[in-house]
């Protein structure tokens, strides 16, 4: 029997990544419910996707009471995401949060717990670690081929949320209901990508966060500086004043480096320094371009993984504790640009 989808919020997000990506796997996953406080918006998206067996509410509370509900998305603000989580989990609904898990990492600390004593899966919607790139990448460092890791840096970047979502009276302009401006909408997502890159936790950063360009009440432009608990060095860039979108890596270790660049020919690439004759350790070089296996967007393998995950009952890649971990970072970086210093992750 397929997994019975309810999903909260019924924005750009549902539209663009969740409902398109539960549509394509609909041997496995069944959209029950389209829930969203505008009725109209709700039915804008069943009418789309033609899903002609789905129910509209405009009351979450009641979806997630539902016996014929199993998995609850929830694609809404960032400040409703741990009231909506928290509540799914004590109604043993899993759940597919929409990144970042939550505005302030003790908030994510509740949903993570609410999943724990539930016995219900909480996975966040971190769609960078999910993007073949980043599959192929990651496993270029975990064989060990780059030897020890001493510098990360990642940078992320498009023009701002209004030019694909709703416009600048949107949400993301609202620091209450989004918790920051780039820093927290995509600073997350390489935040999220570096700390998995690198495997270790980031016990301190330093931070620049400024609006450089628009005209808004958030920050559009963020430089953070890590450490690492062994002392590994990094660093994230994250912009909505970016033309084209990108993203992209570098990783420097004692055997060579990586670097990665979404959407280019070849978006990994792979540089190994071999030793010759004497002790010069550049006299031979080795490129690798890794082969991606797959053209799924982040987006679509992230909604698959997790549908997989409640089916199968394998624990998530992006748990409710690597959400937290991440936002601790986040929370950490605006303290620091606010203190100008080195600030610890709590």
């Amino acid at each position: 029997m397929a997994v019975r989808v309810a999903v909260i919020g019924c924005g750009k997000i549902a539209e663009r990544a969740s409902l398109p990506n539960l549509i394509n796997y609909k041997d496995k996953a069944e959209v029950k419910v389209l829930c969203d406080i505008d009725a109209a918006k709700a039915r804008a998206l069943k009418d789309k996707f033609q899903l002609s067996g789905a129910e509209i509410e405009t009351n979450w509370k009641k979806v997630v009471k539902r016996k014929d509900i199993d998995v609850v998305f929830v694609d809404t603000p960032n400040y409703l995401h741990e009231e909506m989580a928290v509540a799914a989990c004590k109604h043993k609904k899993h759940v597919l949060v929409e990144k970042p898990i939550a505005i302030f990492a003790k908030a994510a600390d509740k949903m993570a717990k609410a999943a724990a004593k539930n016995g219900v899966y909480l996975m966040v919607e971190q769609t960078q670690r999910f993007d073949p790139v980043h599959q192929a990448a990651k496993k270029i460092l975990d064989s060990g081929v780059l030897g020890k890791i001493h510098n990360i840096r990642g940078r992320i970047g498009h023009a701002g949320p209004e030019y694909w979502s709703e416009g600048k009276a949107h949400w993301f302009y609202d620091k209450s209901k989004s918790g920051g401006g780039a820093m927290v909408d995509i600073g997350v997502h390489i935040t999220d990508l570096v700390r998995w890159f690198a495997g270790k936790k980031i016990v301190e950063v330093f931070a620049t966060i400024r609006t450089i360009e628009k005209d808004v009440k958030v920050d559009d432009n963020a430089t953070v500086l890590f450490k690492f608990e062994d002392g590994t060095k990094g660093e994230i860039e994250c912009s909505w004043t970016t033309r084209p979108y990108e993203v992209t890596t570098a990783v420097y270790g004692s055997k060579g480096k990586m670097t990665t660049s979404i959407g280019t020919e070849k978006p990994v690439r792979v540089v190994i320094a071999k030793t010759g004759k004497g002790d010069d350790p550049n006299c031979i070089l080795e490129e690798i371009y890794p082969e991606l296996g797959s053209t799924a967007s982040g987006w679509e393998n992230a909604v698959h993984c997790f549908i997989d995950c409640v089916i199968t009952k394998n624990k998530p890649l992006v748990s409710g504790e690597e959400g937290r971990a991440t936002m601790a970072v986040i929370n950490a970086a605006y303290e620091s640009s606010a203190k100008g210093k080195w600030v610890k992750v709590k």
